[in-house]
């Protein structure tokens, strides 16, 4: 039985006359083993498509034909296969799936992981070693091994291209120190920037990798809606998020808020936490059901600014029971209430009070001091509090006085359920009870719109402490008055 012959085909740069004999290599079915042509790499040999080539060479060309290319605007890159498509693509994305079992670092490629695997394998692993005497040494692949030995020989393949200077170096590295510390300024590291302008050097290659990025003007680009027309590009991402703060800064999408802008995103969301516990508080008051404060046996709850939801930071001193909706805002009551810490010192020489908080000594100021008022005060510790009423630097004199208190409460009085004090008409208040009338004839502005405020002003103001409900009954009685006029 005749054997059976295989026909592979080299490529060639240039195509010899029309001679085919020439490029076709006749071996036989079972090659000797000292030559395995199929153990070569594809850069030795590959097969060409000549009209006497057989049909199953064809289809093995066609389907080396790259067609599967990167849909990422602005990248070109094509491939042959979906698999080497997809690896790519990782690159753009940041995906490292093939991690390792044993120091858990992360790789684009499983080549590449298992290329890493190997250097946790001990030496005697290494299937290449040196057959020069006394050295032994080990390799992972063949290249390494020829690299190595020609050490031995004493080849120096890496020469100094500076003019007059001719060294030449066994390792490349050894010719980047050399360049480094001989022909350049003193200090440049082995990689340098050969960027035009750029003088930076690195200690490794993969940090001037890193370094080149910022050479790219279209490294980074915006994407908000109003930027698409323009797409404008950034070199550093450092640029990028500077244009954000300034062209799009955070904004609050509630109507009510007229489109306050802040400086962070940090800020933005803590701004809308308050808006989602308001939206909670309103739903937990409409649930809640409506009852007379003025016919309730039970003391009206003051309602507290910023509301009662989001209180989870509770002080733990005992007897206090305090809560609050920050850590900072706890921390600062526990440094004043508990501790006694006054920050805030009156300039006044004479003087010399402390408070704890800033609008206390201010109101000081405006009432003893008011030479000092335009001073501005600054914080030792920025405050958070918030069961105390926020005061503007700027003062006045209304404020001070008790005008715009007047004015406000003639606006209250339009009101049907607001009532003023009535002293000093305040016999109706006496009944049975023999209280001496307190002095003085002024009629008094104050103005309220439940009986207990009313109680509390008759007891603080005018001395008269008058029983709940002959202050519910006259309450009662002034509503009724009013309604019918």
């Amino acid at each position: 039985m005749a054997a059976s012959t295989s026909i592979i085909v080299l490529r060639k740069r240039k195509r010899a006359e029309k001679n085919h004999d020439n490029l076709v290599l006749h071996l036989s079915s079972s090659p000797s083993p000292s030559y395995d042509p199929f153990s070569a790499s594809e850069s030795e040999f590959e097969v060409e498509k000549y009209p006497f080539a057989s049909s199953s060479t064809a289809d093995v060309q066609r389907k080396r034909r790259k067609q599967y290319a990167c849909t990422l605007e602005g990248c070109n890159k094509i491939y042959s296969k979906p698999s080497r498509l997809a690896e790519h693509q990782r690159s753009h994305t940041g995906d490292r799936p093939f991690i390792c079992a044993v120091c858990d670092k992360r790789y684009l490629r499983e080549s590449h992981l298992q290329a890493h695997s190997r250097s946790h394998l001990p030496s005697s692993a290494k299937p290449f070693v040196c057959e020069e005497a006394e050295c032994g040494k080990r390799f992972w692949t063949a290249q390494h091994l020829h690299v190595h030995s020609e050490l031995h020989k004493g080849e120096k393949p890496y020469q100094c291209n500076e003019p007059g200077c001719g060294l030449a170096f066994a390792k490349h590295h050894q010719l980047r120190d050399h360049m480094c510390s001989v022909h350049a300024p003193p200090g440049t590291k082995p990689y340098r920037c050969e960027h035009s302008g750029c003088a930076k050097s690195f200690s490794t290659s993969q940090k001037l990798r890193a370094h080149l990025k910022t050479h790219d003007e279209k490294r980074y680009t915006c994407i908000q809606d109003s930027c698409l027309a323009s797409q404008p590009f950034f070199a550093t991402w450092t640029a990028l998020q500077h244009h954000m703060r300034t062209a799009h800064p955070p904004t609050c999408p509630h109507p009510e808020c007229n489109g306050k802008v802040f400086t962070a995103q940090k800020g933005l969301r803590a701004h809308l936490r308050i808006h989602e516990q308001q939206n909670v508080e309103t739903e937990l008051c409409a649930a809640e059901p409506q009852s007379d404060a003025e016919t309730d046996n039970e003391r009206p709850r003051k309602r507290r600014r910023g509301g009662e939801v989001g209180r989870d930071w509770l002080c733990d001193v005992p007897g206090c029971g305090k809560d609050f909706k920050s850590k900072k805002a706890l921390t600062t009551h526990n440094n004043i209430s508990h501790l006694g810490r006054r920050d805030f010192v009156c300039p006044h020489e004479s003087c010399s009070r402390a408070f704890g908080y800033k609008h206390l000594l201010q109101r000081h100021l405006a009432k003893l001091h008011p030479t000092e008022v335009a001073a501005v005060l600054v914080d030792p510790v920025t405050e958070d509090v918030e069961d105390h009423v926020e005061t503007s630097d700027a003062f006045d004199i209304d404020d001070i006085t008790g005008v715009t208190y007047g004015v406000r409460a003639k606006e209250r009085m339009q009101s049907t359920r607001a009532l003023q004090c009535p002293h000093p008409d305040l016999q109706p208040f006496l009944g049975s009870i023999h209280q001496a009338l307190p002095a003085g004839n002024a009629k008094c502005e104050y103005v309220f719109s439940r009986a207990y405020d009313l109680r509390r002003h008759l007891r603080a103001i005018h001395c008269l402490d008058v029983e709940k409900e002959i202050v519910d009954e006259w309450v009662r009685a002034a509503r009724n008055a009013k309604a019918s006029t």
